[in-house]
């Protein structure tokens, strides 16, 4: 034989070593496969459970939030009532007589430099 074939010969079988060595590093055998699964199965299985306990977090806060715009809602409908009771012209009139105020009779109103101005008579 020359030594050209034996030299070929020889680059394949080390190839083939090299190759059988190689897979056989990584190669994972099924108890390996199974631990991968496991802890992929408990990461998703405790990301799942974060997600729950954040939503139903979050829709306590929604609640109590809404509870607390009907409670807003209630005192704006309450203090609206009062600002037009107080606003209303049969106290209006009442505070003028209490307060001993003069009442207006006739109002005139000049035109002064394009403003109005108003003076009693």
């Amino acid at each position: 034989m020359s030594k050209f074939v034996i030299s070929t010969k020889l680059k394949k079988l080390k190839e083939q070593y090299y190759k059988k060595n190689l897979f056989a590093k990584y190669q994972i055998n099924s108890r390996n496969w199974l631990l991968v699964l496991m802890g992929m199965i408990l990461v998703c299985g405790f990301f799942y459970l974060w997600q729950i306990n954040s939503l139903a977090t979050k829709g306590y806060e929604i609640k109590g939030l809404e509870e607390q715009v009907a409670e807003l809602r209630q005192i704006n409908k309450k203090i609206d009532l009062e600002i037009t009771e107080l606003r209303s012209t049969n106290r209006l009139n009442n505070a003028v007589k209490e307060l001993g105020l003069v009442e207006v009779v006739r109002v005139e109103y000049l035109k002064a430099n394009g403003t109005s101005v108003a003076i009693n008579r």
